[in-house]
């Protein structure tokens, strides 16, 4: 009987979900965001500039240091909500730790919100930095990186659902009802060894279409309900 009702929920939820979504964002038309210029850090700002640098139309973060001290963070100016953010990364050794912020605020030097994982065994992963730490851990992501080469980072966030994925592979498909709904982009290079990690070729959407890669809306409202159950109705407020 529970089989049966899971079979008749499903599809009847992710049908009143795209409805819901799709609503809201004609009220919020799509507006795509240049945040870098591929030549200086201009919108960017950290507590250590030190740590950053622009090179071949990439952000470039720990190059030249003998060692990471503390989280560095750049953060971009730009405030987001609702948003699809596409960036290519390139984690030098693999086997150290970076990150992309996203709805988080600044904490001193600190970050607080949450972090698309970056590093061997962690890519692909949603964490809460300074927070509630690790949120949706399965990884489902990593075999598709590229050690030590360029990878395709996309994360989307529309309301309470969050999804990411890895050279076009899904990844994370998480919803938390109380969940952050804006805040700032940025980006990590982590306290450690020495390292190198780069972005370029950032792409940042506001109010964007529920897809990412080569998955559909329903396709993505499906991994929600596969990863939680159901998807949360209340978001995008």
């Amino acid at each position: 009987m529970e089989l049966l009702k899971k079979c008749f929920f499903s599809p009847i939820v992710i049908l009143l979900f795209v409805l819901v979504l799709n609503s809201c964002s004609q009220n919020n038309p799509q507006r795509v965001v240049s945040v870098f210029n591929g030549h200086d850090l201009s919108g960017w700002s950290s507590s250590d500039m030190s740590y950053w640098s622009v090179s071949d139309s990439a952000i470039v973060g720990g190059e030249g240091k003998d060692s990471i001290v503390n989280n560095q963070f750049l953060w971009h100016e730009e405030k987001v909500k609702d948003f699809y953010l596409k960036v290519l990364v390139k984690m030098v050794p693999n086997t150290t730790n970076a990150g992309i912020q996203f709805r988080s605020q600044k904490m001193g030097e600190e970050a607080l919100g949450y972090q698309a994982d970056i590093g061997e065994g962690v890519w692909g992963r949603l964490y809460h930095e300074s927070g509630r730490e690790k949120l949706h851990w399965e990884g489902k992501g990593e075999a598709a990186v590229k050690k030590n080469e360029w990878n395709s980072y996309e994360i989307l966030a529309v309301g309470n659902n969050i999804w990411t994925a890895i050279n076009g592979t899904l990844s994370v498909a998480y919803q938390e009802p109380n969940g952050e709904l804006d805040g700032f982009i940025a980006l990590q290079v982590h306290a450690g060894p020495s390292q190198l990690v780069k972005y370029k070729s950032i792409k940042l959407i506001h109010n964007p279409e529920i897809e990412i890669g080569e998955y559909s809306e329903s396709e993505l409202m499906e991994a929600l309900v596969k990863s939680n159950g159901s998807p949360y109705l209340g978001g995008n407020q």
